[in-house]
């Protein structure tokens, strides 16, 4: 009984202290204030953006990287095939944005498709850029994004910045709202004093300090791309400075539970893959949180087909409180819907956030637009096997 307390009491303080510390990014990502001024004259910024496939969001979101205020800069829309609905939209694009380039990438043989297509797009822009910004495809960007995210670069304050994104729930769907409870958290600990690395949303870089360190070289051969490039350059005593003011949006809707576990399973392997040594220290946390959650519903259960004892009462408060978290957690970030849907789907996050760093145990190979990459312990891939081709 007294270690079930411990630990209810161990998994609502995480919890409460990483809310501590990621409540002012999430609440300066939100509302940033004035824009930064830019030193003149600027450096010169190339953006890189790998991406596939073509509908409204991706139009949406390509538009809102170009449309960024008091920053020049030339940008490198790369894809794999030049067959891909892609093309159309970034033609249409330059038709409308000089500065707008399509790289076609040919497919990846020895890393992850979006590393070789990274570097396909940083071999086309030339030597000319002095700063390298890498940007998904698939988030939406305030106008003053690219001039936040540079400033302490361009400043001198740091030759590596990064930002992470806000997921914006569009419906109340239970997978939809885990999916943002997830990535929320990971939000905060990129945030969080000495874990901030690159992780999921843009990073801009100094085109020196990434060949001088031959991040170059690392992405040749990995799985990911700035998981990789992180600890990398942490090593070598270049660690990222977050910018929470430069978060990118990505809306959601729709999300199934398939979609949220694959997605979730996939980036806790990047942590299996590029931090061996951390996943494997980590997994005592949802080992016990497992535990923790399995001990609490069975006391629960207990008291409701029985008498409600001590054990039943605990855990009835602790399902509450963590329920309350989650309440908060979604009124931090501006979450929309009703409140018993907010408070399940973050005790279901929890649950499945177990689930899937088991998942991690299972297999060394992992699955992403129809490409499948078997992937060593330092980061680098074994085998990637084309599924629609069959190589």
């Amino acid at each position: 009984m007294s270690l079930l307390l411990l630990g209810m009491a161990a998994h609502l303080a995480v919890l409460a202290l990483l809310l501590a510390v990621g409540a002012p990014a999430v609440r300066t990502a939100r509302n940033p204030g004035p824009a930064p001024v830019l030193p003149q004259p600027q450096p010169r910024v190339a953006v890189i953006v790998p991406l596939t496939g073509d509908s409204p969001a991706l139009r949406h979101s390509l538009a809102s990287l170009l449309d960024q205020q008091g920053v020049a800069f030339e940008s490198w829309f790369v894809v794999r095939d030049a067959d891909d609905a892609a093309v159309q939209a970034v033609e249409e694009l330059s038709q409308r944005h000089a500065n707008v380039h399509l790289v076609v990438a040919g497919a990846a043989t020895a890393c992850c498709q979006k590393n070789h297509s990274l570097l396909a797009g940083i071999r086309a822009a030339g030597e000319s850029p002095e700063i390298l910004v890498f940007c998904d495809s698939s988030h939406v960007a305030r106008p003053d994004f690219l001039a936040r995210l540079l400033a302490p670069v361009m400043a001198g304050r740091t030759p590596l910045s990064t930002t992470h994104r806000l997921v914006a729930p569009e419906d109340a769907g239970l997978a939809t709202l885990a999916h943002f409870f997830a990535a929320l958290a990971v939000m905060m600990l990129q945030n969080a004093p000495l874990l901030a690395q690159p992780w999921g949303g843009a990073t801009a870089i100094r085109r020196e300090v990434f060949f001088r360190e031959s991040v170059d070289r690392v992405w040749a051969r990995g799985i990911v791309d700035d998981f990789t490039m992180g600890p990398h350059l942490a090593r070598r005593g270049i660690r990222a400075l977050p910018v929470p003011g430069a978060a990118l949006a990505t809306p959601l809707a729709g999300q199934t539970w398939s979609g949220f576990l694959d997605w979730w399973t996939r980036q806790l392997f990047y942590l299996k893959f590029c931090m061996p040594l951390v996943w494997l220290a980590a997994t005592l946390v949802p080992l016990g949180a497992g535990l923790v959650l399995a001990a609490a519903c069975w006391s629960l259960l207990a008291g409701i087909v029985g008498q409600w004892g001590t054990a039943a009462w605990a855990s009835a408060a602790y399902s509450g409180l963590l329920a309350l978290l989650g309440l908060r957690f979604g009124a931090l970030a501006k979450a929309r819907g009703p409140a018993w849907r907010l408070a399940a789907a973050f005790l279901a996050a929890q649950v499945l956030s177990v689930f899937c760093y088991a998942r991690t145990w299972t297999t060394n190979t992992l699955t992403w637009r129809g490409i499948r990459y078997r992937a060593r312990l330092d980061g680098t891939v074994d085998a990637v096997r084309h599924e629609n081709s069959g190589e």
